[in-house]
């Protein structure tokens, strides 16, 4: 048995939903949100850490049951939230690559 509930969600995405559902992807909008949510559930979530990129842009990270262990083991070390210390990691992960890769002298080339 299936259960019924409204959600609301932005125009651009009911759009595209839409258009997905007139190209006979998908039989409805209701088909479409479940074979998403089932694709997201097969993933094995443990743990969605939000990130924050500026004051209005947020963004799910997914972590498997083994980095979410991680991610908890280095926040408590660190004694930060998991948000922030995902958040670390990104950045310092990020200018690594960059330097490794000789992308920061690109970067600092065009600023």
């Amino acid at each position: 048995m299936k259960e019924r509930f409204t959600i609301s969600m932005d125009n651009d995405l009911a759009r595209w939903l839409d258009k997905l559902c007139d190209e006979k992807i998908f039989s409805s909008r209701s088909h479409g949100i479940e074979f998403c949510v089932k694709q997201i559930k097969k993933m094995n979530i443990e743990k969605v850490v939000l990130l924050h990129w500026g004051k209005t842009e947020v963004e799910p990270v997914f972590l498997s049951k083994k980095n979410a262990q991680i991610l908890t083991q280095i926040s408590e070390k660190l004694n930060l939230s998991p948000e922030d210390t995902l958040g670390i990691l990104l950045y310092k992960e990020l200018e690594d690559i960059s330097k490794n890769t000789g992308l920061e002298k690109d970067v600092n080339a065009s600023e």
